[in-house]
C-alpha cells in the first residue's frame, strides 16, 4: 500500500542566516544614474513560516526522509576539487505566479517540490532557467556579476515561452535571498570554486495541449558550492567534438534563450562525445551548417 503524503508543510523553524550577513552586487546602473560596481545591497528577508513544533535539526529529515544535507565540514578539504555535481543545500527559495499576480516567496527548507502531475512544463517543456556565481572576495564580501542581465534574459524566455515575466527586483531580491539562507556553502576566498546559482521559471500548473495556458507558475532559486564546469579545462583547453548529425535548435526557435528543452536535445551528442574522449560538443548553424554556433 502506498504511504498517504500530506502537501502541508508543518509547522516548524526554519534555519535563519546571521542578521548581518551581507551581500554585495554589481549594479550595471542606469539611465538616469551612474553606475556603482560592487554596491552593497542589504539582503532582504522572505516570509517566514508559523511557530515551531520540530527542532531546526529535524526539519530537514522530516521532509525528506533518507535524503542526507551536505555539510559545510565535509567540504572543507574539497573546496579546490568540488567539480560539478548536486550537493543538499539548506534549502530554496520560491515564488508562484496564480491570478494573475506573484506571491510574497517562501523559503523551502528541503531539496523537492510539490508539483501537478500535468504540469505543463513536464508535459511540454514550458522552462526556462539562468545561470550564474556567487564569489566570496577578499575583503570578506560576496559578490555577483550583473544579475540583472541574466534577469533580462529569463523576461525574454518568458515572453517566449508565453509565461508570466519574473520582474527583475524579485528575481535578483531571489538570488540575494538564496545565497543568504545558504551562507555557509559560499566557497572562501582563494579557492577555485564558487557558489553556483540556478534560478528556474516553469509552468507548474495543468495543461492538457497547448491551450488553454497554465494557470500557475513557479520561479525557485536553488544554489551548491561547485567548481568550474570543465575543471581545470577552464584553463588547460578541452576537446570537443564538432557535431554535423544534429542539431541543437532550429533556426527561428528557441536556441536564443534559455529553454529547459534546448538541453534536451544536446544529450545524446554529449555522450557520444564523451564516449570519444572529448570533453564536450560544438555545432554547426542549423541554417547554413557551416558556421559554428
Amino acid at each position: 500500500m502506498l504511504r498517504r503524503v500530506h502537501a502541508v508543510l508543518p509547522r516548524c523553524r526554519f534555519p535563519r542566516a546571521p542578521a548581518a550577513y551581507r551581500c554585495s552586487l554589481f549594479s550595471s546602473g542606469n539611465s538616469s544614474s551612474q553606475s556603482q560596481p560592487w554596491k552593497d545591497l542589504e539582503l532582504a528577508a522572505l516570509r517566514s513560516p508559523p511557530e515551531p513544533t520540530l527542532p531546526e535539526e529535524e526539519v530537514y529529515s522530516y521532509l525528506t526522509p533518507g535524503v542526507r544535507k551536505t555539510s559545510v565540514e565535509e567540504l572543507a578539504t574539497q573546496w579546490d576539487n568540488l567539480g560539478f555535481q548536486i550537493r543538499n543545500m539548506n534549502g530554496y527559495v520560491k515564488f508562484t505566479h496564480s491570478n494573475g499576480k506573484w506571491d510574497e516567496g517562501v523559503f523551502v527548507p528541503a531539496p523537492y517540490i510539490l508539483l501537478h502531475i500535468n504540469s505543463g512544463a513536464l508535459h511540454y517543456g514550458v522552462s526556462v532557467f539562468e545561470g550564474l556565481k556567487a564569489f566570496n572576495c577578499k575583503d570578506g564580501k560576496v559578490r555577483l556579476m550583473s544579475p540583472d542581465l541574466n534577469a533580462d534574459r529569463m523576461q525574454r524566455g518568458a515572453r517566449k515561452l508565453r509565461m508570466p515575466e519574473v520582474p527583475t527586483e524579485m528575481f535578483v531580491n531571489g538570488v540575494k535571498e538564496a545565497i543568504k539562507r545558504n551562507a555557509e556553502f559560499v566557497p572562501p576566498y582563494g579557492h577555485s570554486a564558487a557558489l553556483y546559482i540556478r534560478p528556474l521559471l516553469f509552468a507548474s500548473g495543468q495543461m492538457l495541449g497547448l491551450s488553454p495556458l497554465a494557470q500557475e507558475y513557479t520561479f525557485f532559486v536553488t544554489v551548491l558550492p561547485a567548481g568550474g564546469y570543465f575543471g581545470k579545462g577552464a584553463e588547460e583547453g578541452v576537446e570537443a567534438l564538432v557535431v554535423e548529425e544534429h542539431d541543437r535548435a532550429a533556426p527561428q526557435g528557441t536556441g536564443a534563450v534559455k529553454a529547459a528543452g534546448n538541453y534536451a536535445a544536446d544529450l545524446e551528442p554529449v555522450h557520444m562525445a564523451k564516449e570519444g574522449g572529448y570533453s564536450t560538443t560544438l555545432y554547426l548553424d542549423a541554417k547554413e551548417r557551416r558556421y559554428i554556433e
